[in-house]
């Protein structure tokens, strides 16, 4: 619809309204104010008839009674009166009825009937002669009764009547207050249609034009994206239609050159390497931080400064920049440095090692230089990182494979050595032989050690005390241990870790060693423990509790580069005269540490002390110490069999001739088949057996459970040559314990005893 047809709707609308409005205003008014004066009218009219009634009903009384006495006048206006006044009570009576009193309505006209009846009976008895009963009829009946009972009506009539006309002025005033309240609703819904009106002429005629002057202004400023919102199709929604395709064309006109620019800024935005843009004199255009913050500056106050005005250190990628850029910007080489250590801009005492590549960029007609740096820091860490890896991984495999050679070889001397010990105690070489014995289990000793590094043990995980723990080992250590050192610690009691107890003594041994050793001059050593929140390296998102022990030392200290090595296997910096050691006490301590899912962190400079944090997953309540002891039985034990299983003839013959003087037959096998079908031939029952538990191609445990279910009431002893297996939960219950080679023959001997004794007091049929 056009706006022109849109204003004559409008007016025309206008002009309805107002019509319709006076007309029914003026006609409302007019009918309430008749209805009220007529109904003013009304009540007054009554009062006057009732009032008079009251004197016209005392007058038909006494000429009533001059008719009686003979008076011909009084008879004439008794009967001229009689009718008009009945009449005018029955109007009454009704007059009552309409106003709302029906009780006081029907009484009236009883009252009523009953002047008549007595009346008509009075006239009966004057014509019959009759006057003292007349007389009486008056004076009993009319006016002892009817005319006072009519009066008291009448009066109450009055009332009613005054208190309608009383109603009735005061419903011309409110007629007056109706007929304001009705102009003033004429005259809202007047303002109500205005505002519509204004309203539609907004709606119609002011947003549009508003919204076409807002458009010029944003085309005039080049904002070609705004729209105008054309809400109907008159003229001014034609001419927003038409700006509209102006904008969209101009719009479209330069996408084209905005499209190459908003490329180049998101690719630019969203490296993650850091980007610099220079121009042929090295002055800085631009440039871009990226995810390794490698450039270490911020705002624009840079851009047109040269290139190593900002950047110094860059000088060791190469000291001809000015070169490099010339070759890059005029003759497009490339020009590329790798892995060049320079010092951070933020951190002066750490470097980052950074990748360069100078390149040429063309931006319209102007030829720049673009030069990438790449933060290499990270990649060099987790290389480093992946070398230690697979040192370790190296070395732990050949440390297993010699350990658990060793440790059957040492199995063997030290059974054969110990057979041979009691037949020579007073032969010249006893002592000899001893010494022997004695250096054979301090070789398992490292035997072990490399074990626990190169299997990362485990353990048996308890919960204990670390403060107590730390306590007893220093008050159990020499005085001459920590001479010229002075000892600060702050141990609680109160704090629980839970791992294996044996390997977290070992720890802090090596720690206090290691302590010892950094202060040859003195100085002093701080032991403290505390428990703390915090998140592992290997799941930073993820906080637990750790028991820490900080062990810090005021000695030499360590340099970065040694602090990068300190955990390395056979890595030390003593030098070969003063080593006590084979470098493994900080591997060992750390792969403890790991497997027991805690971590270690080094605080330390040259000549300023080192400290180390251990970190230990918290425990429960302290265990206390369970003694180890076994009662061995003095008797000599019944006679059975004991199956003995290794691949090592050597330890096999030595155990036999143990075992064989302990009153105990002895069947021998070097593999799974052997065994099984080794039963068969024993001429006493197979009661025990000690099995290798790493027989070759781990079937020991596979043994076990075979000649287990073969032989229900069966005792096995499990033998290690390294750590001890994890035993499937149907087999735990007849195994008697886990030896690690090598082991003493007095501890084989109690073992096997026990055996004896749970065998005994399982009592299985097969026993018996």
């Amino acid at each position: 619809m056009r706006i022109r047809s849109k204003l004559i709707v409008l007016l025309c609308g206008f002009a309805v309204f107002a019509v319709l409005t006076a007309s029914a205003t003026i006609y409302a008014v007019h009918w309430r104010i008749e209805t009220a004066v007529e109904n003013f009218e009304r009540t007054i009219g009554e009062t006057v008839r009732v009032e008079r009634l009251q004197l016209a009903i005392t007058a038909q009384v006494f000429h009533l009674r001059g008719l009686v006495d003979g008076n011909a006048d009084a008879t004439e206006r008794f009967f001229s009166g009689r009718d008009e006044c009945l009449t005018r009570l029955r109007q009454t009576a009704r007059f009552a009825e309409d106003t709302g009193a029906p009780n006081r309505s029907s009484e009236l006209l009883q009252l009523t009937n009953a002047f008549e009846t007595a009346t008509d009976d009075c006239l009966t008895a004057v014509n019959n002669g009759d006057t003292a009963a007349a007389r009486s009829i008056i004076t009993n009946r009319i006016e002892a009764k009817i005319a006072p009972a009519l009066a008291l009506h009448l009066r109450s009539t009055v009332r009613t009547l005054e208190a309608a006309r009383s109603s009735a002025a005061r419903g011309l005033g409110t007629t007056s207050q109706q007929i304001s309240g009705l102009t003033l609703t004429v005259g809202a819904f007047g303002v109500l249609l205005v505002l519509i009106g204004a309203m539609l002429i907004r709606r119609w005629l002011m947003t549009p034009i508003t919204s076409l002057a807002i458009a010029a202004d944003h085309y005039r400023d080049g904002d070609f994206e705004f729209r105008v919102r054309a809400g109907s199709d008159d003229e001014l929604g034609q001419l927003g239609f038409a700006l509209n395709d102006m904008a969209r064309s101009v719009a479209e006109a330069q996408s084209d050159l905005r499209s190459s620019e908003a490329k180049y800024r998101s690719l630019f935005r969203n490296l993650r390497d850091a980007v610099v843009i220079v121009d042929i004199d090295t002055h800085i255009v631009e440039f871009h931080e990226g995810d390794g913050r490698s450039l270490g500056i911020e705002g624009s106050e840079h851009i047109g400064r040269r290139l190593l005005d900002v950047w110094p250190e860059w000088a060791a990628a190469t000291p001809d920049w000015p070169g490099v850029i010339t070759f890059a910007v005029v003759h497009g080489k490339r020009f590329r440095a790798t892995d060049v250590t320079t010092p951070q801009p933020n951190l002066p005492d750490s470097a980052a090692i950074l990748d360069f590549l100078v390149y040429r960029v063309e931006v319209g007609d102007q030829r720049l230089a673009a030069i990438v740096i790449r933060d290499v820091s990270d990649r060099h860490r987790l290389q480093r990182k992946l070398r230690q890896a697979e040192t370790m991984e190296a070395v732990g495999t050949l440390a297993g494979g010699l350990a658990h050679d060793f440790n059957n070889l040492l199995a063997s001397v030290t059974g054969s050595l110990s057979l041979l010990v009691p037949d020579i105690a007073n032969a010249a070489h006893a002592e000899r032989i001893r010494t022997v014995l004695k250096t054979c289990w301090q070789a398992s000793a490292l035997s072990r050690k490399l074990l626990n590094f190169a299997t990362s043990a485990h353990g048996s995980p308890q919960a204990f005390s670390m403060g107590s723990t730390i306590t007893t080992m220093i008050d159990s250590f020499d005085p001459s241990f920590f001479e010229g050192v002075t000892i600060e610690k702050d141990l609680s009691t109160e704090i629980t870790v839970r791992m294996d107890p044996d390997q977290f003594t070992q720890i802090i041994l090596n720690l206090l060693r290691n302590a010892r050793d950094a202060m040859p001059h003195g100085g002093t050593l701080r032991i403290n423990i505390a428990q703390v929140t915090e998140a592992h390296p290997d799941e930073p998102s993820q906080e637990n509790t750790f028991g820490l022990v900080s062990v810090q030392d005021t000695g030499i200290g360590m340099t970065p580069d040694v602090q990068r090595r300190i955990f390395e296997p056979l890595f030390t910096t003593k030098s070969r005269a003063a080593r006590r050691g084979r470098g493994l006490g900080l591997s060992v301590a750390y792969s403890a540490v790991k497997n027991a899912g805690g971590f270690i962190r080094i605080e330390s400079e040259p000549n300023r002390g080192t400290t180390f944090h251990v970190y230990i997953p918290s425990g429960d309540a302290p265990l206390h110490a369970v003694s180890t002891g076994v009662e061995t039985e003095t008797d000599t034990p019944k006679r059975s069999t004991v199956l003995l299983v290794d691949h090592d003839p050597l330890v096999l013959q030595t155990w036999s001739d143990a075992i064989g003087q302990w009153n105990y037959d002895v069947m021998t096998a070097t593999s799974a088949e052997d065994a099984l079908a080794a039963p068969a031939d024993a001429e006493w029952p197979v009661r025990l057996a000690v099995i290798d538990g790493q027989l070759e191609e781990n079937q020991g445990l596979t043994l076990a459970s075979a000649l287990v279910a073969a032989h229900p009431g069966l005792r096995i002893i499990l033998t290690a040559g390294s750590v001890k297996q994890e035993v499937p939960n149907d087999l735990q219950p007849r195994i008697i314990d886990q030896l690690v080679k090598p082991f003493t023959l007095d501890t084989l001997r109690s073992t096997l005893e026990r055996g004896e004794t749970e065998r005994e007091n399982a009592a299985s049929p097969e026993t018996t």
